[in-house]
């Protein structure tokens, strides 16, 4: 069973949202913050773990839960709600702006001088879906596993500053609530259009599986169109390496 956390809250001044964070639970140990939150539900639950010991990351792999180094949180929605997957990283990106520039990576990683600091994995089950979202906070390179090290960093590695995660963590949760709330009310395409930009991929030439070629645009679900040497291909999943030129 997963033990609820007897320290005192992680976030130590409320929240002041619409929809997320309509409660938050944080727990001491847990398998997923993901499939907690798809199981108990609740519009805008928040699952906080100190350490997760079955966290994921995108296809299936693996995410590092060092306790007390990082923030591993989900948010579940009681509808389908589109475009968490645009809006999870810029509230990353934006909750972090007076700290230091980071960079969204396609199609959902958020990066500091190339190096992953946050993931994003959106899931869906039953007509709810949920958002789960991990940032390295204060991890130092030795913290990640070996072979991560020369992918991976924290907040704390990469700039030298000491960031409050709870403060963090309510900054990223206000932010996520401005972009649902603008979902919601049918401006998602304003979510969408900030996130491509952010993404910054259009115009150049870039490896994604097999496809090979310049990105021409992202279209509406997020998928990249390349023109590749036979003709446009739609990218929906995989890891991009940005090729020299355009």
């Amino acid at each position: 069973m997963p033990e609820l956390l007897r320290t005192p809250p992680l976030i130590a001044t409320p929240l002041v949202t619409h929809v997320v964070g309509s409660r938050v639970i944080v727990y001491e140990t847990i398998t997923s913050t993901n499939d907690r939150a798809l199981r108990l539900g609740g519009d805008g639950t928040v699952i906080v773990a100190e350490m997760q010991t079955a966290g994921r990351g995108r296809h299936g792999r693996a995410w590092h839960s060092k306790p007390g180094m990082g923030l591993y949180f989900s948010v579940a929605f009681d509808r389908p709600t589109e475009g968490l997957a645009f809006a999870a990283p810029l509230a990353v990106h934006d909750a972090l702006a007076s700290v230091v520039d980071t960079k969204i990576k396609w199609p959902n990683d958020v990066l500091i001088d190339g190096k992953k600091i946050c993931g994003v994995l959106v899931e869906a089950r039953q007509g709810r879906t949920v958002v789960g979202i991990g940032i390295n906070v204060h991890h130092r390179v030795e913290d990640f596993p070996d072979d991560l090290r020369a992918r991976a960093t924290s907040i704390e590695a990469a700039t030298g500053v000491h960031i409050d995660r709870g403060e963090l963590l309510r900054d990223v949760l206000t932010q996520l609530d401005e972009r649902v709330v603008a979902i919601r009310d049918g401006n998602i395409e304003q979510v969408f259009n900030e996130w491509a930009e952010s993404c910054g991929v259009v115009g150049r030439r870039l490896r994604c599986a097999s496809c090979e070629g310049t990105v021409q645009f992202i279209a509406a679900d997020g998928a990249l169109v390349i023109q590749s040497a036979d003709g446009l291909k739609r990218v929906m999943l995989g890891e991009i390496v940005e090729l020299e030129g355009r």
